[in-house]
């Protein structure tokens, strides 16, 4: 019950991400470093009527380096678009190979590229696409997120993670980055902390609770307390504390 849960809201990501791969197309701008966590998520005001803090989302800084484009540069995106949208993977590679010719510097299209590759378990390509939109932008969350969730079905969890965290990086408030690096972190490598951590994080950023959401977050405290009674009972020590990036001590974000 609990993976298949998960297996359908994974498959729900990869929707998500695709759909706004689909309809953005940004050119590189200016490199920018970001800041890091902590500094980003500590951007609050405070409620006029009650006094509380209230978290400021950050615009995604993606959507906010998009450029315009030709008539025609439009018009070939949006038949790529409808060639993803029917599945047919080796025209949209090849339609979106030409793209990528006539707008080398424009990220989108590299990333459904990637993706083209990918549903052909053409993995290498995909992943050469995947790392050229990111070149062309860095700051193109969908190419960080559908990279890593390819890497994660591949099994290389290490990268998928090295991902996510990049795409959190550039932009704290990406709900999807932080709710699929939960997801891998709890489902694949067992780090319930941090998996907790970043569902929490999805909560404070998201308008509307999420009931399923909040059911993984309460399952993985039930989880833990039940492996902490065992462990007392045995009379083994919990393990430490994680201090990775994104444990519980370190910021704030949403989907």
């Amino acid at each position: 019950m609990f993976v298949n849960q998960y297996m359908a809201f994974s498959k729900g990501l990869v929707g998500a991400g695709l759909l706004l791969a689909l309809v953005c197309i940004c050119v590189s701008g200016c490199a920018v470093s970001p800041k890091n966590d902590t500094e980003q998520m500590s951007e609050v005001v405070l409620d006029e009527t009650t006094g509380e803090p209230i978290l400021v989302l950050i615009p995604d800084p993606y959507l906010l380096s998009n450029t315009e484009v030709s008539a025609d540069v439009s018009a070939k995106f949006q038949q790529g678009i409808a060639l993803i949208e029917a599945q047919k993977w080796s025209q949209a590679q090849i339609h979106f190979e030409q793209l990528t010719q006539q707008v080398p510097t424009f990220s989108g299209p590299w990333v459904n590229l990637g993706l083209s590759l990918w549903r052909q378990d053409l993995y290498e390509p995909a992943e050469h696409a995947f790392e050229q939109a990111i070149l062309k932008n860095d700051k193109n969350g969908d190419a960080y997120n559908l990279y890593a969730v390819m890497m994660r079905e591949q099994g290389d969890f290490k990268k998928a993670e090295a991902l996510y965290k990049q795409a959190i990086a550039v932009w704290p408030h990406n709900v999807i980055s932080h709710r699929n690096l939960g997801v891998l972190y709890d489902m694949y490598m067992g780090r319930f902390d941090e998996a907790y951590y970043h569902f929490e994080q999805c909560a404070k950023i998201m308008a509307t609770p999420d009931k399923k959401l909040r059911g993984w977050m309460v399952d993985i405290k039930r989880r833990q307390a039940k492996m902490a009674k065992k462990q007392k009972q045995s009379g083994a020590t919990a393990p430490a504390e994680s201090t990775e990036q994104g444990a519980a001590n370190e910021s704030s974000n949403a989907i």
